[in-house]
């Protein structure tokens, strides 16, 4: 008489309904397809409502200037506080080429146009 173990090394999984299988693995893909979608989307900046790229005038940075703050000047001056500050700071960053947050006294930046 020949009897078979049931050990890790030699259990097999058996597909019994190959209708709910191929469901759940639709479920899985599309679960997958739609997160990866949601992610690129939200670090997508080519579907931001972009501001002007082109260079308006410039601004000398002063002693205890931020790029928020100099973004939120240009918001309530140029935009009439229409635009979200952090694509003005994007927009900033882009024109000067800048890749950091970190600005000096004294540095120039060229200001984007409404």
């Amino acid at each position: 008489m020949m009897t078979t173990l049931n050990t890790r090394k030699n259990r097999k999984m058996r597909i019994v309904s190959k209708t709910r299988f191929a469901m759940s693995m639709t479920l899985i893909f599309i679960f997958i397809l739609s997160t990866s979608m949601i992610a690129f989307a939200a670090f997508d900046t080519d579907n931001l409502d972009t501001i002007e790229d082109t260079k308006a005038y410039t601004y000398t940075v002063q002693s205890g200037d931020t790029l928020w703050s100099i973004a939120s000047d240009l918001n309530k001056s140029q935009f009439d506080q229409e635009k979200d500050v952090r694509k003005l700071i994007r927009s900033i960053k882009k024109i000067n080429k800048l890749n950091g947050n970190t600005i000096f006294a004294g540095q120039v930046l060229e200001m984007p146009l409404k």
